[in-house]
């Protein structure tokens, strides 16, 4: 494959153009920079060492990391992090500009978060560009009494509802700094238990004295409460600052506040970088938005009256008492409310930050608005305020799901991230990658399937979170944000983590630069908060078929094109829309749907009990009942010009004669799971095995006129399959994949000519392998190779050599393990006797000489492969001084046809572990080989549970084998 990959890159040399096919080989084979993985690179307290950070970013380099997210952040351990300067002081900017030009030099792409630690703000945040909340006072009065009264002034607690004190400066006078009133309001003193109309609450601020504080209004006979509200500071502070940098909290929903913030960033980093074109910094990154108090900002009532319709003031109450109103009104008023929050921020905080960072040659990427619902209660709608980022950033953890009573894992948002990005036609889906608890407690192998659940969800770029910068002195395993899959040079399988990055960036580099299909779009309503949930969860489209997430502004703009819906950004076609189930309906969305219906696109989905909204033109109430039909799927697509409910969208797209776009026996169990994307005339499926065996199956694709080909992520090579079967509307491909395997099917246009159609043993096709000598069956037995014109019977045999006997293994000095050490078998060094071995984490050496007969085979056009069987975590491999290479996933399998040899041959394996074992065993033993400040780690299956180090059980580590060399013959 470097072959092709040369040729490629002298075609273009010499000014011929590539096709497509030609150039995404070329990049599968050798991917880009921007398609390598990115890391957050946590500067703990803010104290940084150059010559250390020196060192980690040439790490990051030699690995095939593409760039760092500079993320500043207080710790937990105060004793052992010492605190640096204050964010963006002059000596912090002197730290930041030298790892901007550092990383310039290597080619490493940079992005700064705009706070010490999150949500957005900073010690230059005055109170007027501070987060606000809204208060309110309350006074008795009656119509007997005096007709001017001194309104007291809100009282604003000390701490919030968690009990942390809120950073409000407060006047002389007792009163906040920034304070402006809001309204007052006057409500007839009702003791009856009727909900109150809002004809009766009196909006008096036209008889206000805000200077004097004195209300002067002659109250009509009766009790009434006099209601004072005022916007002040919420008092949200930074939620994890380092020491010298806490501050306030960022007004998200003013856009003088969000220039202000960013200006005044971008206007520290020139003073030192100067034009910041010219620069390794390319991006400006927001974290989650993770507010936790009431929110209100100035311009809420004006922009309320324009999204809505009707003035807020009246309606106050009801944000402090939801049973004030009529449930009906209540629940209209509180969606006005949030659909106005969700503009201002995404408006005010997204838009305004990208307007600003463009200005700059900036680009700005979050993850916004959450992960929101039901994690965060962030009042945005997420699809568009991530469509209104350069870069949406979602996240996913592993071995730590969250999940509702839904059962849905609210901490893995990455279809959400996928939709958004193509639906706004951003190419980029980032995602906030591995996050864990589990300390030191992983390899890339136990990363892999989150990772590829993850671009089986639409992920094309990993942001591995996290890498924590360690100055010089802090030992191993060092210091560490206390969340992430600890990713730095201070990990023992760190110098071997290359191919697993290699990995990343070719599955990576196909995702951004094809087209996402799917069959169906769902609108997930008009809700605001809102969710996706991750993929088939909220909704399914059925076994075999993908859906893409659209929400009410994208769909307003959707077309119908010859029956199917056409998104009008990214020209993506859909042949069903699926509606979520709500109770109220969007009257645009009412209006839209009977468009597109009656320009035949097949519309599915729960009828609705309500249009929203107060002031609804009765004609358009009226479509429901006119639009919705309920048909079984005999019935489907009868009737034009409907919405079908009580329909299963895997029956409507079969009644469209529209077979699934995957599928294989079994499908119900999701046992494999796919994502199909497209290039020009390429179709690429992504696949992957979600269970830790092997699998192989007869896998069908809905293609036609085109010829099947396998891109191998782990080693980017690419094989023409030789067996396939073409039917009238599908290409059946026998598929086996290693235990949490993965590989792309990749169709191109061809004429469909394979000599065999299909390969059998009982009900599946065997384990069979494709390389570019041959087609190789992995299991003994008789099987059948069927053609269009021959039926052929084989019987393969596999010859496995056990490599028995004893093994030298060789540890490192200074970490408690013996220089070298005999075994008499392959065991995990947790099963050793020797306390230093069994606590042992670092890298060993194994080596062993073995004899090969000259005879041992006959077979001409052999292949003889070495296999490790199972190691733990990260190997790399040398026979007679060759080097095999490394290996890091299922199967440790390397190809020694040409590099065995008669007689003596000589086996030399590096087994790196992780640091778990060892901080066990000075936990047990009161030894000091590691240090650091993490005193505790989660365990996998032991979901949400702390535990100390002396009682988490020790991971297998070593080379576990059993270790062979086997040798197949070819099936042809």
């Amino acid at each position: 494959m470097a072959v092709i990959a040369f040729q490629f890159h002298a075609m273009s040399l010499y000014g011929q153009k590539l096709s497509t096919y030609e150039t995404l080989a070329a990049g599968f084979a050798n991917p880009p920079a921007r398609a390598y993985p990115a890391v957050y690179h946590w500067w703990l307290g803010g104290n940084v060492d150059k010559e250390r950070l020196k060192e980690e970013l040439l790490s990051f380099k030699e690995a095939g990391i593409s760039g760092f997210t500079i993320f500043e952040i207080g710790s937990r351990d105060t004793a052992y992090v010492r605190a640096g300067p204050a964010f963006l002081s002059k000596e912090s900017l002197d730290v930041i500009k030298f790892a901007i030009d550092e990383a310039g030099k290597l080619g490493l792409e940079v992005g700064l978060n705009t706070a010490s630690s999150w949500n957005a703000g900073g010690t230059w945040i005055t109170p007027v560009h501070a987060a606000k909340s809204i208060y309110y006072s309350r006074l008795k009065i009656n119509g007997r009494g005096s007709e001017k009264n001194k309104l007291p002034f809100p009282e604003i607690p000390k701490n919030d509802p968690w009990g942390k004190p809120r950073l409000i400066q407060y006047g002389r006078d007792g009163k906040p700094v920034y304070y402006e009133e809001i309204a007052v309001l006057a409500i007839p003193n009702n003791t009856s238990d009727q909900p109150l109309d809002t004809a009766k609450v009196l909006d008096l601020s036209e008889y206000y004295n805000p200077k004097s504080e004195t209300l002067n209004w002659k109250a009509p006979a009766g009790d009434w409460d006099i209601l004072r509200y005022v916007c002040s500071n919420s008092g949200e502070n930074l939620v994890m600052p380092s020491k010298n940098s806490a501050g306030s909290i960022l007004d998200h929903y003013d856009a003088a506040a969000t220039e202000f913030h960013f200006t005044y960033i971008i206007n520290k980093l020139q003073s030192v970088l100067g034009d910041l074109k010219n620069t390794a910094l390319k991006s400006l990154y927001m974290a989650s938005y993770e507010m936790k108090g009431f929110t209100w900002t100035t311009t809420l009532p004006a922009e309320f009256k324009k999204i809505s319709g009707y003035d807020i003031r009246k309606c106050l109450p009801a944000l402090f008492d939801e049973k004030i109103f009529a449930p009906q009104f209540h629940a209209n008023f509180r969606a006005d409310f949030q659909r106005t929050l969700s503009e201002l921020m995404i408006n005010n905080f997204y838009r305004k930050s990208r307007e600003v960072c463009n200005k700059y040659g900036l680009k700005n990427n979050s993850e916004a608005g959450g992960p929101g619902l039901p994690l965060h209660n962030v009042p945005v709608e997420p699809l568009k305020a991530l469509g209104n980022l350069d870069i949406p950033r979602g996240e996913f953890w592993i071995h730590h799901d969250r999940f509702n009573e839904k059962g849905i894992d609210i901490i893995r948002v990455v279809k959400e991230i996928s939709a958004a990005s193509h639906i706004y036609n951003r190419r980029i889906v980032e995602l906030e990658a591995f996050t864990s608890f589990q300390q030191w407690g992983e390899g890339p192998f136990e990363m892999k399937p989150s990772g590829d659940r993850a671009f089986a969800e639409g992920m094309n770029k990993v942001v591995v979170h996290g890498s924590t910068h360690n100055p010089a002195g802090t030992g191993h395993p060092g210091i560490v944000y206390h969340a992430g899959t600890h990713y730095n040079d201070k990990r023992v399988w760190w110098p071997k983590v290359r191919p697993f990055n290699e990995y990343l960036a070719r599955i990576s580099y196909i995702l951004q630069e094809a087209d996402f299909f799917a069959d169906v779009a769902y609108y997930y309503g008009d809700t605001i908060p809102n969710y996706g949930g991750h993929k088939n969860s909220r909704f399914t489209a059925g076994p075999g078929y993908d859906y893409e997430i659209v929400n009410t502004e994208i769909l307003k703009e959707a077309t119908a094109k010859n029956k199917k819906l056409l998104l009008s950004r990214n020209n993506a076609l859909f042949s069903v829309l699926a509606l979520t189930d709500e109770v109220r309906i969007n009257p645009e969305i009412l209006i839209k749907l009977k468009e597109l219906a009656d320009q035949g696109v097949m519309i599915i989905g729960a009828k609705p009990k309500k249009v929203s909204g107060y002031r609804v033109d009765p004609n358009v109430t009226g479509l429901i009942d006119k639009l919705w039909v309920d048909a079984g799927a005999k019935d489907l697509p009868g009737k034009g010009g409907k919405v079908y409910g009580n329909t299963e969208t895997s029956a409507a797209l079969r009644s469209m004669n529209i077979v699934p776009d995957f599928s294989y026996p079994g499908k119900e169990f999701y046992k494999l799971d796919y994502v199909h994307y497209t290039k020009n005339d390429l179709d690429f499926y992504f696949i992957r095995n979600t269970a830790g065996e092997w699998i192989s199956r007869n896998c069908s694709f809905r293609q036609n006129g085109k010829v099947p080909e396998m891109w191998n992520p782990l080693s980017g090579g690419i094989v023409s399959l030789p067996i396939y079967n073409v039917n009238s509307d599908q290409v059946t491909v026998p598929v086996t994949l290693a235990p949490y395997g993965s590989m792309f099917v990749v169709f191109r246009q061809g004429k469909a000519n394979p000599r065999y159609t299909s390969i059998d043993k009982n009900e599946h096709p065997p384990l069979v392998d494709y390389t570019m000598d041959g087609i190789y069956v992995w299991e003994e037995g008789n099987f059948e190779l069927s053609g269009r014109d021959e039926k052929r019977q084989f019987t393969n045999y596999v010859n496995v050599q056990n490599l028995e006997g004893s093994w030298e293994v060789f540890f490192p000095e200074g970490w408690g393990a013996p220089k070298m050490a005999i075994f008499p078998k392959l065991i995990s060094w947790t099963e050793s006797n020797n306390d230093g071995i069994r606590y042992f984490s670092g890298t060993a050496t194994y080596k062993k000489t073995f004899q090969h007969e000259i005879n041992s085979s006959a077979l001409e056009k052999k292949k003889i492969y070495l296999d490790l069987g199972d190691l733990s975590h990260v190997g790399e491999v040398w026979l007679n001084d060759q080097r095999l290479g490394i290996t890091w996933a299922r199967p440790s399998r390397f190809d020694i046809t040409s590099i065995l040899r008669p007689g003596e041959n000589t086996l030399v394996v590096e087994v790196a572990n992780t640091w778990s074992n060892r901080l066990v065993g000075d936990a047990v033993t009161g030894s000091k080989y590691t240090r650091t400040h993490i005193t505790a780690t989660n365990v996998h299956g032991l979901n949400h549970q702390s535990i100390q180090w002396k009682d988490v059980p020790l991971i297998k580590s070593g080379l576990l084998g059993p270790v062979n060399i086997t040798t197949l013959k070819p099936v042809e």
